[in-house]
């Protein structure tokens, strides 16, 4: 029987952190907002009602203003304009074929809307990489609750019929880890998205992999052999 190994998007595989910073200084220049902090923006992703990112406004608004741009981001993303268009990490096609040939089932979950999802799945011609996904549209369309609840995750064990014992979650947030855990399936935190090591480690990763993709196999090789 093979494993199944869920990824993450943003940060883990598809490097959208520079498009997203320049859709956030853009976005606040036009709305008259100060600076945030773009590291404090990317720490508090995860829980943005504890945390202030400096836009000089209240959560409640600086979260309507982070989502604003997270839309702003994607919409870019389809443009099709090269400079526009997020590519993968060093190493992720490699890795995913890596993971292919030795027998495992790949799938996506992600707070991304499906239809960029797609687009850059299709750009990056890596959308039959892929057996399954779970988007933002899950939420209306499944009514399956978003990260850092387990439903999405669970939702794909469901359909592709794995079990948590032979499930690993990839991410780069804390949100991707708690999601995993609240699975019961082990999890992967990888450093170079949004989220530290430290905060990926706090929030209960099985491993943490810091030099890039082409490490993630190993590491994912090294779970289950421990299991």
């Amino acid at each position: 029987m093979t494993k199944l190994i869920v990824f993450d998007v943003d940060g883990t595989f598809l490097n959208s952190q520079i498009l997203y910073d320049r859709t956030v200084l853009e976005y606040s220049r036009a709305n008259e907002l100060p600076e945030p902090s773009l590291t404090a923006l990317h720490h508090g992703y995860g829980d943005p009602h504890a945390h202030d990112f400096g836009w000089g406004v209240s959560k409640d608004e600086q979260l309507r203003h982070m989502i604003e741009t997270m839309i702003l981001a994607d919409k870019y993303s389809m443009s099709g304009a090269p400079e526009h268009t997020p590519p993968f990490f060093d190493g992720a096609h490699q890795t995913f074929a890596r993971l292919k040939n030795a027998g495992y089932t790949l799938a996506i979950v992600t707070s991304k809307p499906e239809a960029p999802l797609l687009h850059l799945l299709d750009f990056h011609g890596a959308r039959d990489v892929f057996s399954a996904h779970r988007t933002h549209d899950d939420i209306s369309r499944r009514n399956e609750r978003e990260k850092p609840a387990p439903d999405m995750l669970r939702s794909i064990m469901r359909e592709l019929d794995f079990k948590p014992q032979d499930t690993v979650m990839i991410g780069d947030t804390t949100m991707d880890i708690r999601m995993g855990l609240g699975a019961s399936a082990s999890t992967i935190g990888v450093t170079w998205g949004a989220h530290p090591k430290e905060h990926l480690a706090e929030a209960g990763a099985h491993c943490i992999v810091e030099t890039g993709l082409g490490d993630v196999p190993p590491a994912i090789e090294n779970i289950f052999r421990a299991a």
